[in-house]
């Protein structure tokens, strides 16, 4: 199990997003996904039973995004925008990959869980006015990630912060 760091700049809209971000929290990272690769034992916990590559190269990955749909299969929220989803996306790039120290099963089980648990469009808004509180029932990117590593107080994780306690608890930085 791995956690992807997003540092590319998407097209349109969420380009936008990705530089806005990355300038309020002056680091190199916009987004944060927990994979999961073949050999984590957790292929059981999958949306298709696997944690094999697609036919593209493709891994399941698991975050929280604002805009994108949560899957027809999800047991909550399907088809509604907003939310944690499991995706598959062939990491290249523009992401960069961390080994994690946290037990695959426990992040699995944590991502069908709450698969459809909403986005935090406040805390997103509390990075740029600090009066604006988040909401703990809702999570961002960086939150259900560090929530799936058993991190404390996971909300005050943003994506350049937690990608940087993974690395340092790995040995580097």
């Amino acid at each position: 199990m791995k956690l992807a760091s997003y540092h590319g700049t998407r097209a349109g809209l969420m380009g936008l997003g990705n530089v806005l971000i990355r300038l309020r929290l002056r680091g190199r990272y916009s987004h944060s996904e927990i994979v999961f690769e073949p050999g984590d034992g957790v292929d059981h916990l999958m949306p298709d039973g696997t944690c094999a590559p697609d036919a593209s190269g493709a891994l399941w990955c698991v975050s929280s995004t604002g805009l994108e749909h949560v899957p027809a299969w999800s047991a909550r929220r399907p088809g509604k925008r907003g939310g944690v989803r499991f995706k598959r996306i062939a990491l290249g790039e523009k992401w960069t990959l961390d080994a994690t120290p946290t037990c695959p099963r426990q992040a699995a089980q944590w991502a069908r869980d709450n698969q459809g648990r909403l986005y935090d469009w406040q805390l997103i808004l509390g990075f740029l006015a600090w009066l604006i509180p988040n909401k703990p029932s809702r999570v961002m990117c960086s939150e259900a990630c560090a929530e799936m590593l058993g991190l404390q107080d996971a909300w005050r994780f943003d994506p350049c912060a937690l990608r940087a306690v993974v690395a340092m608890q790995k040995g580097g930085v």
